[in-house]
């Protein structure tokens, strides 16, 4: 009778002394993606995310910050084109905030790294902080 083992990334169960179905890294990345749509992703998220009304909002909060990263300017002083919109207030926390645009703020990559390790220290002072410097960067950019 063969041996099983639960996979620590997927959960999925397969056989002592073999690879993950679902995560070997010989699959195809197209593979794997689908997979974890499949078995892991957020539906509520993922719909939200596909929505017109967040990309209609996404677009507004990128043209508010001038497509520059909010994050880098106000800390760093540096001009970085954001690639990306944070929620100062995360979605799953308060939905009726999600399409706000005092709630989104442009952000690169690398900021939004930064910003989640915020919210792993102490997420309420962050998102004050971060409030406080979209706030600020705006009405100083409106002036």
């Amino acid at each position: 009778m063969p041996i099983y083992r639960r996979c620590s990334r997927c959960g999925a169960r397969y056989e002592t002394g073999s690879k993950c179905p679902r995560c070997d890294l010989s699959t195809s990345r197209a593979e794997r993606y689908r997979t974890y749509d499949k078995y892991q992703r957020d539906k509520d998220a993922k719909k939200f995310y596909d929505s017109d009304d967040w990309k209609t909002a996404r677009a507004y909060a990128l043209e508010l910050d001038g497509g520059w990263d909010v994050y880098a300017y106000m800390t760093s002083g540096k001009l970085i084109p954001a690639d990306t919109v944070h929620h100062v207030i995360p979605r799953k926390d308060n939905k009726y905030k999600a399409l706000d645009p005092s709630n989104l703020m442009s952000v690169s990559a690398a900021s939004h790294a930064a910003i989640e390790h915020l919210y792993n220290n102490n997420k309420q002072a962050a998102e004050k902080i971060l409030a406080a410097m979209l706030e600020k960067y705006r009405a100083e950019r409106e002036g």
